[in-house]
């Protein structure tokens, strides 16, 4: 992978996605198919339970028009691995509401396999 920030805005941009066709494509096209999201809570495994995932957190913070995800561009990673920080913007105040890493393990094609997801506030 040679662009692991344009990676990390690609991973960004699906959470952003308000289209669910448009979400679902990028989805696949990041995640392999039994890939496994993992939050400090939760898990969810492959592409469908992936989608009910996003769309929860489309529809509770982007969705009403008062935040939008971006990520940092400060991704790094080697050995199939890479890390990154976001965070969840206001949009009227421009004010960061929300910060959060993830650490992604990707597979020989390049897609995601297993991501665990830190959420800072």
């Amino acid at each position: 992978m040679s662009d692991l920030n344009d990676f990390a805005r690609r991973y960004i941009d699906a959470w952003n996605e308000a289209e669910a066709g448009a979400r679902r494509t990028k989805i696949v096209e990041l995640f392999a198919p039994d890939a496994v999201h993992y939050t400090p809570t939760r898990e969810f495994h492959g592409h469908e339970q992936l989608e009910a995932r996003f769309l929860e957190a489309y529809e509770q913070f982007v969705k009403p028009g008062e935040h939008v995800f971006r990520a940092v561009d400060n991704a790094n990673g080697h050995h199939d691995a890479v890390r990154f920080n976001w965070e969840m913007l206001h949009l009227a105040s421009g004010e960061v509401r929300g910060v959060g890493f993830d650490f992604i393990v990707l597979d020989k094609e390049g897609r995601i396999k297993s991501d665990h997801q830190f959420i800072d506030g």
